[in-house]
């Protein structure tokens, strides 16, 4: 998905640095971004690159930074700008208030400034970047309330690619690849164009990316994601043993079917009917260990909703590595 949205965009031709040679290419990257300290945990580094487009006064970069080694990167805090970082290959683990953040091309990740971040990289990552100037966020604030100045805004960093940020971002970056090539704007109508621009992501984010002013400025908060999962799954503990088609949990959370499935997936790793059929063994195994010994391994397993026994003791040896048999003689 991220590598898609920029697969037409010409970063060949804005190349600043391509080499194997750190020390040349440290200097350049550090002017494109921040300062930054810079050690190798594990390998040996085999490439460097930096391509910078910019698009009025937005930058859109793809950086390649001690490739082919394992890498702890310490940029301390972003000084006047936020950045969008769109991992294209490989992964990062971003350290960053208070809490380790793994990024991967599964989801965004927006560094807001005065945060203190690290980061340690894999061999093999990449990444796009997005620079946005505090200004822009600052200028939309004051658009979009009146207000004659911004408060410090902190976005939430996490962007999942599920989520309503995400969906609303899309057309925003597309449209940001489109117009890199036109650099500072040539003409009148490219420098508004690409101003525009700028004042349109700024306002994309403010309004349906989380951050600490959102309570201000939005009607009313998002609903949480957790909290949507948690009533999803109580529900379905409620109906533990019943048919449960997943349209019925959607529509008990006020959720489509596709979004409470992302939910799920971005926090269980699981769909809602495979956490649900994890519930239901679990279940299983608790009334195999703790009830009558004359009660049949089949009325168990019908109770907590398989009505196959075939598959019911499958899906219990896979999952516990036993038998319902071999429970039951525990």
């Amino acid at each position: 998905m991220i590598t898609s949205l920029f697969a037409q965009v010409p970063f060949d031709q804005y190349r600043v640095i391509n080499t194997d040679d750190f020390d040349e290419a440290h200097p350049h990257i550090c002017q494109a971004l921040n300062s930054a300290k810079f050690q190798v945990l594990r390998g040996q580094i085999q490439h460097n690159q930096l391509d910078l487009l910019p698009c009025g006064h937005l930058s859109l970069i793809k950086l390649r930074y001690g490739y082919g080694a394992e890498v702890s990167v310490d940029p301390g805090c972003l000084e006047g700008y936020f950045l969008l970082v769109l991992p294209t290959q490989g992964k990062a683990a971003f350290h960053f208030d208070g809490r380790r953040i793994e990024v991967s091309p599964r989801e965004a990740f927006l560094i807001s400034p005065d945060k203190r971040f690290h980061f340690q990289a894999s061999h093999d990552y990449e990444q796009v970047l997005l620079r946005v100037n505090r200004s822009a966020i600052d200028d939309a604030w004051c658009r979009l309330t009146a207000q004659d100045h911004a408060p410090p805004i902190f976005f939430d960093a996490v962007i999942s690619l599920h989520s309503p940020g995400w969906q609303a971002l899309i057309p925003m970056l597309q449209w940001v690849g489109r117009c890199a090539n036109l650099g500072q704007g040539n003409s009148l109508a490219q420098a508004a164009l690409l101003a525009q621009t700028e004042v349109l992501l700024a306002t994309t984010l403010l309004l349906h990316q989380p951050h600490s002013m959102a309570a201000y400025l939005w009607p009313a908060p998002p609903p949480s994601a957790s909290s949507a999962i948690r009533r999803a799954q109580a529900y379905m503990l409620e109906h533990l043993g019943e048919r449960l088609p997943v349209a019925s949990v959607a529509s008990h959370c006020g959720l489509s079917v596709r979004r409470l499935q992302a939910l799920f997936q971005d926090e269980c790793r699981l769909s809602p009917l495979q956490w649900l059929r994890h519930q239901r063994l679990l279940a299983a195994r608790l009334s195999l260990q703790t009830a009558e010994r004359n009660e049949k391994i089949a009325d168990v397993a019908m109770r907590y909703g398989f009505s196959h026994l075939g598959e019911f003791s499958r899906a219990y040896r896979q999952t516990f590595g036993e038998t319902p048999q071999q429970t039951r003689k525990s």
